[in-house]
């Protein structure tokens, strides 16, 4: 009887071997592939305005010719705001054979807060931006009182006595929620004495109270809408502390 040899047949895990090998060296040509084709050779910066482009891409560290897909962004972003302190925010992202992209926002909320060296400038987060006798003109300076920083330093959060350490965050809450409400420039004063219903002095005109910290996009919403049915000339105190309800009283 005759045997029938198969011309296929392959030896025990040769297939295994086979996609094994094809894989390291397709992995090996794209790594040569992404050292070789996808280097930095292009740097774009948008948003800036204090800091120049210049600065801002010196700040990055990012350097011509390194590879593209091993940037760290993360890492570029920390670089930028930890050197640039009026710089809010930093996005990065890669573009496509040989570009990176620096996206800045900049800082629009700025406060002065006492400390035990004088007073310092903070920003919506309460970092710590400069000293006030050194600071750059800001657009708006906000003026806190209630809660005093204990050795501040520059690019680090403010720090506060353990007694004010509930101040602090409402401050921060506070700072972040005129900041997304664009109303900075129009707040004087802001005043955290009573963590119980904190009290800003708004267009010079109105003096707000928060009530607890909860809420603090619609009770500024609130503020909005109670304004918009005012009188140019009104003045008095607008009391925000009541559940989604205002109330203006007079001078």
């Amino acid at each position: 009887m005759a045997v029938q040899h198969s011309k296929n047949r392959k030896g025990p895990g040769g297939g295994f071997v086979f996609s094994t090998l094809s894989f390291i060296v397709i992995c090996a040509a794209l790594a040569f592939g992404m050292s070789v084709f996808f280097r930095v050779s292009n740097i774009e910066v948008s948003g800036e305005k204090r800091y120049s482009e210049s600065e801002i891409v010196a700040a990055s560290g990012l350097k011509s010719g390194q590879n593209l897909m091993l940037v760290d962004r993360a890492a570029v972003g920390e670089r930028i705001s930890q050197k640039l302190l009026y710089i809010g925010g930093v996005t990065v992202s890669r573009r496509l054979p040989d570009t990176v992209v620096i996206t800045v926002d900049e800082s629009s909320t700025f406060a002065a807060v006492e400390t035990d060296n004088g007073t310092w400038i903070v920003d919506r987060n309460c970092r710590v931006i400069d000293k006030r006798s050194a600071q750059k003109q800001a657009d708006s300076v906000i003026e806190v009182s209630g809660l005093k920083g204990v050795k501040p330093k520059k690019g680090a959060e403010l720090v506060v006595a353990e007694k004010d350490e509930g101040k602090l965050a409402y401050l921060k809450d506070l700072l972040t929620a005129i900041s997304e409400a664009g109303i900075s420039a129009d707040v004087s004063t802001l005043s955290v004495e009573n963590t119980a219903n904190p009290e800003m002095q708004y267009l010079d005109r109105f003096r707000v109270r928060f009530g607890k910290d909860e809420n603090l996009d619609s009770k500024l919403g609130m503020l909005a809408e109670v304004i918009a049915n005012l009188e140019e000339t009104d003045k008095g105190t607008i009391d925000l502390s009541q559940n989604k309800k205002a109330q203006f009283s007079p001078d």
